[in-house]
């Protein structure tokens, strides 16, 4: 029995180690899963905040360009609010030189 008995050892030894490596195997693969997982997840998180600012310097863009164009819409409505007051007040002009040239031109208003 004694052979037996060191057999059956010598298996639950065997065993024990292929259960060992077996599952020092094991852990490592799952922290190697880990670590890939933890990559996919900070790349995807690199990719999300980059997205987010090419999305930031879009509007910063499209602002500027608002308000540039509102800039140059308020410089040609003054300038067109200008030209426009310009001839009203040569129409006003006109009217008040010739009220003034028909008046003078009337019977009765010469000289006296």
């Amino acid at each position: 029995m004694n052979g037996e008995l060191r057999r059956q050892r010598e298996a639950a030894e065997k065993l024990d180690a292929a259960t060992r490596e077996s599952y020092r195997a094991a852990v490592d693969h799952a922290f190697e899963l880990q670590k890939d997982g933890m990559k996919l997840s900070r790349a995807f998180f690199q990719n999300w905040v980059q997205t987010l600012e090419e999305g930031a310097e879009i509007n910063r863009r499209a602002l500027e360009d608002l308000r540039r164009i509102a800039t140059e819409q308020r410089q040609v409505f003054y300038g067109l609010s200008r030209d426009s007051l310009d001839a009203y007040d040569g129409f006003l002009d006109s009217l008040k030189q010739y009220e003034e040239e028909t008046s003078s031109n009337r019977p009765g208003n010469r000289g006296f």
